[in-house]
């Protein structure tokens, strides 16, 4: 037993055989930890378990006197593995430790990923040189002399090409823009959604646009996110030349501040340019939502413009509001004021026809209606908007229900009448009104039961929501 213990291959083989199980084990559940935290350091210390470690047991079994006979050419091809792998690691592990842990907005965290690329490329050469010249002896001088000279004549042959590729890392260095990014340049906006030592890719929602970094160096761009402000996208419209100028600004304002991509406590901005041209400004939440704002107020700006008798684009005319279609209007909606034939008819002079558009809104909540209106077809959503911009809804109206019970109780309403697709409605003014509740009292009834009907609904549906209605008095819908 005494000779065996004194050989010298018999510690190092104690430790291999029972230091490298508790080091798997111990790197093990070390791996198992930061997998669990999403760590990116996981896959290097599965590296160093899988790979490194087993080769370092090699090494120091084939290491001992005897253990190989002869230089050989297997331990310098384990040793030159075992190399390459702490190269690998050491690389892995610095960039973790340096980049990927950098705090928001240090410089760690602005430093472009292509300077990082290159330095880990050179380090792995030289490493690569070191393990080639320590174990092989290999003259690495004479290498880099090669390749130094080499790179002149590729420099002196591709001098342009090299140019605009260091231009563009200057830029990329400069980061004058980021992931996530909105610039636009040369007719062209989108997301920077890749950077990288080439090119920068735009995402346009038409597809992803790469531009070069050079091209951006050499040119001039605008970075939408930088702007201390919010994004405002504008749209240019023409309105008939006898319109008045202010009804046209505040009309505008109105349908871009129902919007519903505005951005949180900005308000929209409509100027005169002249000539019956005007220019609306609707600040947003992100670059991102102007194709889609832009197309929705170019929508609701529409039917708005008719519905205040304006003339858009200087058209005159509205074949849809006519007479004899709210005739019709109010014979269908006269069961429900229980009005005879000749009443209906006598209507005609106080109410008229309206159109909304999917998305518009009808009501809106802590207003005091001054007019009701009874929809003719289409579908409107009744709801409550909640404090964290939730809406929690209570109903949907259709043909022969009406918007704007509050008109009747002069009382502001705490509900959002939204139209869910084109709605046609005739809207009676709050005087009219009165006058038939007078002649009709049933109409007043009815009116109130459905009230308190819509309010039992709004008290189910924000009490399934977790909610509850709020203390005074309120009425809805």
């Amino acid at each position: 037993m005494a000779d065996i213990v004194s050989q010298p291959w018999f510690w190092p083989a104690v430790v291999v055989s029972v230091g490298l199980p508790v080091a798997l084990i111990g790197l093990t559940e070390f791996h198992n930890a930061l997998a669990r935290r999403g760590s990116r350091a996981a896959p290097i210390v599965l590296m160093v378990r899988n790979y490194l470690v087993p080769v370092a047991g090699i090494l120091v079994l084939l290491s001992q006197p005897g253990a190989w006979e002869g230089s050989g050419t297997w331990p310098k091809v384990v040793w030159t593995i075992f190399g390459l792998l702490v190269i690998v690691v050491t690389i892995n592990a610095v960039n973790h430790l340096v980049f990927h842990r950098a705090e928001k907005g240090s410089w760690r965290d602005r430093f472009p990923t292509i300077f990082s690329d290159l330095i880990r490329f050179v380090f792995i050469i030289l490493g690569i040189a070191a393990v080639f010249w320590w174990v092989w002896d290999a003259d690495v001088a004479g290498v880099f002399a090669a390749l130094g000279i080499t790179s002149i004549v590729v420099g002196l042959a591709l001098q342009n090409a090299v140019g605009s590729i260091v231009s563009g890392l200057f830029l990329v260095f400069e980061a004058p823009f980021e992931l996530g990014d909105w610039i636009e340049t040369g007719g062209t906006r989108g997301q920077i959604v890749e950077v990288n030592w080439r090119a920068v890719h735009l995402e346009t929602g038409n597809g992803t646009v790469v531009i070069p970094t050079a091209e951006l160096a050499g040119g001039s761009f605008v970075n939408l996110s930088r702007n201390p402000e919010p994004y405002a996208a504008t749209l240019e419209v023409e309105f008939g030349s006898d319109d008045p100028p202010g009804r046209v600004r505040e009309m505008l304002v109105a349908v871009a501040r129902d919007i519903p991509l505005l951005s949180p406590g900005s308000e929209p901005s409509a100027t005169t340019l002249g000539g019956s041209r005007y220019e609306v400004a609707i600040p947003l939440r992100t670059p991102g939502d102007r194709a889609d704002a832009l197309d929705a107020f170019a929508t609701r700006v529409w039917y708005a413009a008719r519905r205040a008798d304006l003339h858009l684009d200087g058209d005159l005319t509205d074949d849809w509001r006519t007479s004899a279609r709210l005739q019709d209007a109010l014979r269908q909606i006269a069961p429900a004021l229980s009005l005879a034939p000749g009443e209906a008819e006598a209507l005609a002079s106080h109410a008229r026809l309206e159109r909304y558009c999917a998305g518009e809104s009808l009501l809106r909540p802590g207003n005091v209606p001054v007019e009701t209106r009874f929809i003719l077809a289409g579908s409107v959503v009744l709801g409550i908007p909640t404090e964290d911009e939730g809406f929690v809804q209570v109903g949907v109206l259709a043909a022969g229900d009406a918007v704007g019970l509050t008109a009747l109780s002069r009382t502001p309403t705490i509900s959002r009448a939204l139209a869910t697709s084109e709605v046609d409605v005739v809207v009676v003014p709050v005087a009219a009104l009165d006058d038939i509740v007078r002649a009709h009292p049933v109409v007043a009834r009815e009116i109130v039961r459905e009230s308190e009907n819509r309010l039992r609904l709004a008290g189910a549906a924000l009490a399934a929501a977790g909610g509850s209605l709020p203390r005074g008095r309120y009425i809805v819908g």
